[in-house]
């Protein structure tokens, strides 16, 4: 299909079925009051919120978030202004259901309909709780081996071949 090609209401409803059935991240469609109107968030680690518990309701009012001023100041210039945003970090947890928040990089864009009316704004939620445990670790890996090679009066490596047999386990037992 060629890029602009006209495309079909069915041709259309397909490719949003199949977003919302197999996208990797989550989506939510919201109205011009930023309420949700549609949402699939099965893939990504929250549970699904049934669409009849949440359709209607704003997303700070299904979901605790991080920064839910900054969140909604947002989705609410993408509305008005039509420049898209990406990768917000924003720690995410459902309201209604202990357990842990998430990170996750939140996009939004505005929906307009063919004749450039505003419709609404589509959001995207990619989980990156796991790169975000993984480069903190780095960081933090990284600042102690710094701190301990500008702190140590001697090499490293002699003060630990020193320690090792006293705190590790002899590997042959002795005759």
């Amino acid at each position: 299909m060629v890029q602009n090609e006209a495309v079909s209401p069915v041709e259309d409803a397909a490719v949003l079925k199949a977003l919302f059935r197999q996208s990797p991240t989550g989506l939510l469609i919201l109205d011009k009051d930023l309420r949700i109107l549609r949402v699939s968030l099965s893939r990504p680690v929250l549970p699904e919120a049934s669409l009849e518990r949440v359709r209607g309701r704003r997303l700070t009012d299904v979901y605790a978030l991080s920064a839910p001023g900054e969140v909604e100041a947002m989705l609410a210039g993408v509305l008005e202004s039509g420049m898209p945003a990406q990768g917000w970090l924003v720690g995410v947890r459902r309201k209604d259901v202990p357990g842990p928040e998430y990170l996750f990089s939140l996009s939004a864009s505005r929906l307009e309909s063919p004749r450039a009316r505003v419709l609404g704004v589509l959001a995207e939620l990619l989980d990156v709780t796991e790169r975000e445990k993984v480069s903190a670790r780095v960081r933090v890996f990284g600042s102690v081996r710094k701190r301990v090679g500008q702190t140590s009066r001697w090499p490293l490596t002699p003060r630990c071949a020193s320690t090792t047999p006293a705190a590790t386990p002899a590997s042959t037992p002795s005759p």
